[in-house]
């Protein structure tokens, strides 16, 4: 059996906006991260309202509006920030028992004989500049 760590660290703001509603606001993270603890927050049990407004091309902030019918909308996010973890980790495994990584190097026959067939290409490496000491 394949086990799968997944460690991800978000920068969440989480501002109150009345009892029981919250906005959370998460910097420089993709569109597909809210969308996912989105879908995940409508499948907690106390949660009335969720929301993710589209975000702003050149803004790299995302905000998830959140209303329960409680006064722990904070616990509804815990609960939904969990199963969304739960539902990456097992795409991932699904993904990687579907497409297993080859050992690094190596090509498909098809694709080695290819490369073999060819002239040796000239990689030119970009100079990085090092602090010195």
């Amino acid at each position: 059996m394949l086990l799968f760590n997944l460690f991800l660290s978000l920068n969440l703001k989480i501002n109150s906006v009345a009892d029981g509603a919250i906005q959370v606001v998460i910097e420089k993270e993709d569109y597909s991260i809210a969308d996912i603890i989105h879908k995940e927050l409508m499948n907690v049990k106390h949660v009335k309202f969720a929301g993710v407004p589209p975000p702003h091309p050149l803004i790299k902030s995302l905000t998830i509006e959140v209303s329960t019918d409680t006064n722990k909308p904070t616990k509804a996010l815990e609960e939904a920030l969990e199963l969304s973890q739960q539902k990456v980790s097992e795409i991932l495994k699904l993904a990687k028992e579907m497409f297993p990584v080859a050992p690094q190097g190596s090509l498909p026959p098809e694709e080695a004989e290819k490369v073999t067939a060819q002239e040796p290409i000239e990689t030119v490496a970009e100079q990085v500049d090092q602090p010195g000491p």
